[in-house]
This record gives structure tokens, sequence and C-alpha cells, in this order.
């Protein structure tokens, strides 16, 4: 049987970078570990089969094994504000990331670097409310405003273009359990990272943006939770929960006295957030009080699980190009499309940028036409 002279340095580098353990490779390979361990120490070649099947475990092409590996990981580093550093980064994460600073790299080559950028500034918990009336007034946004969508996807999506409008490169990542994380940044000078876990709720996904773009903004990298017992999250919450609620209008809105169930629904209703966010925002404003913050937080909690519940029940499925049109985003789409447009890319250069094979890139060309650029 044929086998392939891989570079086992190659191998055990990228099984590494993906944080993939060789009994997690070996089960892929249907091998027993020792196998694996053979592999990488080159005392044995996989077949080709094994190699198609380690390359789409490490999420490699093919050449890749044959070369000697990169000197450095490809893999962002990130901060872990989950307050569970020990843990390992779960591979499906990990290769997520790894795609993400790909399609960056491939955005800057594509369409250059961004106009804009977002402004550096200390937020502390003395800075928080300044700062976040400042993006606020770096975006011409008022007070007042809110965005004028009425669908919870659509809100999201219309505060995701504003950013990239502004700066800032905002993925989605699929089938990544909230336990794991709700969002991460990676700052670069030019066009930073956001990555937000597309298994949370649109109003959830708003809030992680600007947790994230607070952590930019300090020009850090954080994989988050959103977690309230660490400092750095709970004051990137705070600044997300400033920006998107600014207090002026938060009082306007509150114009006499109300139940705390009541205020809450009233301002989750008129700035387009969850209603635990919107709780979060008067407990920081000393409105409601622990009690009822953590009433909220329950009920917020039960609600999300029987929704999530209630659409795995439901027939049918998404298509996987339009998951894969929603992660991307028109943003990065479009400069795909336009670099199609000028020739200066092809279609089979096209379908590594888009990660697709070619029907799929064909259905998320057609799509962008069809939208206008608009998810």
């Amino acid at each position: 049987m044929a086998r392939a002279p891989i570079n086992p340095v190659a191998l055990e580098w990228a099984r590494e970078v993906s944080h993939v353990t060789v009994e997690e490779l070996a089960t892929a390979l249907n091998v027993k570990p020792g196998r694996v361990a053979e592999f990488e120490g080159g005392d044995a070649l996989p077949t080709f089969r094994q190699l198609t099947l380690m390359a789409a475990k490490l999420d490699r092409p093919l050449g890749f094994f044959f070369a000697p590996p990169p000197t450095v990981p490809d893999v962002p580093e990130t901060a872990d504000f989950r307050s569970r550093g020990h843990d390992e980064l779960p591979p499906d994460l990990a290769r997520e990331m790894r795609r993400a600073e790909q399609h960056r790299d491939a955005m800057l080559d594509l369409a250059g670097a961004p106009a804009r950028r977002l402004s550096n500034g200390a937020i502390t918990w003395q800075t928080v409310a300044t700062r976040a009336a400042a993006l606020r007034e770096f975006f011409g946004l008022t007070d007042a405003f809110v965005p004028p969508e009425s669908q919870n996807n659509q809100v999201f999506n219309f505060w995701r273009g504003l950013l990239e409008e502004n700066g800032v490169l905002v993925f989605q990542a699929t089938k990544i359990s909230l336990d794991t994380f709700r969002g991460l940044s990676v700052h670069h000078d030019d066009l930073p990272l956001i990555l937000v876990n597309g298994a949370d709720s649109p109003m959830g996904r708003t809030f992680t943006l600007f947790h994230e773009v607070a952590h930019l903004i300090n020009r850090t990298s954080g994989l988050c939770a959103l977690s309230e017992s660490v400092d750095d999250e709970a004051i990137a919450n705070n600044f997300a929960a400033n920006f998107l609620m600014p207090e002026s209008a938060v009082r306007a809105q509150l114009s006499g006295p109300a139940e705390p169930e009541a205020a809450g629904e009233q301002l989750a209703s008129h700035f387009k957030v969850s209603m635990l966010a919107a709780a979060v925002r008067l407990r920081r404003l000393e409105i409601i009080d622990d009690d009822d913050l953590e009433t909220v937080r329950s009920a917020s909690d039960e609600n999300w699980q029987r929704f999530r519940e209630a659409q795995k029940q439901k027939e049918g499925f998404v298509p996987p190009w339009r998951l894969r049109y929603r992660d991307l985003g028109p943003t990065y789409i479009g400069a795909v499309a336009r670099a199609l447009e000028d020739r200066r890319i092809d279609l089979v250069d096209a379908t590594y940028l888009l990660n697709a094979r070619l029907p799929m890139v064909e259905q998320l060309l057609d799509e962008y036409y069809r939208t206008g650029g608009a998810e």
C-alpha cells in the first residue's frame, strides 16, 4: 500500500497548534494512539487515506504535511478571561481562531488597511462611562439613538456592519458551546478581530460585540465568557451596557417609578437588548438591587434554554452555505466578490478564501449579490 512521505515534525506541530491530542487524532484516523506516535516520530508513514483524514481533522491542506512547519503558531494568542486559565483550548475553537486570523490576512490583501480605526484609551471603572460616550461620538451617534431595525438579528447585523465600517472585522463561529466562549477579540493595530459565538441569541451577540470592543480599545485580546467575577470582564460588561444604554437615555425612559421587572422590560424593548443586559444596567445605576438582578438572570437563563431546546426540535435544518454566509459576513464575502470582479483572484482562490467548495462559493456569491451585501 502506498505511503505518504510526510514530514513528521509538520504533523506534530499541526496537532499541537490545533490543540488536538494524540488520542483524538488516533480516533479520527481509526488507529491506536501508538500509531500516531510512530507517524510523529518518523518511524512510520501514513497511507494517503490516513493523510486525508489527518488533514481534515487538523484543518490543513494536504501539502502542509510535506514541508517544514512554520516557526511560530498560527492560532492567535488571547488572554483567557474565563477564569479557567488552566483549561486547554478546545480544538474546534482553535480552528475557528486560526481561520479568522487567516481571513483577516486575506482581507488586508484584498482591501488594504481600513481608513478608520478605533481610538485607544484606558477603560477602567473610573473612565468606562466617558469612553463609551466617546465611542458613540466617534460613530456619530447621539445618546438617544437606537438602531431602526425591528428584528433582533437585524439589530445585531446593524452593529456588526457599523463596527466593520470603522475598522473592526467581525466573524461568527458555529457549533461551539456557550460554555466554551461567548466571544473573543484579537488586537491588531490595523483590522482587529472579534469572533462571537453563533450559538448565542442575537441580543446576546450584540452585547458581546461591545464587550469585546472594550478589550480592543484597551489594546488587549480576550477569550471571554462575560463573567462578572473577573475584573477585566466586569469592566468590559459595564462598557457594553454604557454604550448600548447611555445613562441619560435610560433615565429618560424611566420618567417615573416602576417595578423592577417592568423597568427591565421597558429598557430591553426600547434599546433592543436582552432583558438581562437591561437588568445589569439598572443594577449599575442602583435602580434595582442584587436580588432583583438575580431573579432576572435566572429567568433569562431558563428562557434561553427553553428557546434552544425548541429550536432543536424543529424540523429541517439551516443549509451549510447560509451558516457560512452568516459566519463570514457580507463585508468579507464582498471583498472576495470584488476581487473576482477585478480578476485579481480566480474561483480556485475563492474556494480557499471562503473555505468552501465551488458550489458553495457560487451560493455565497449569489446571496451577496441578491441581497446587495446585506445579511
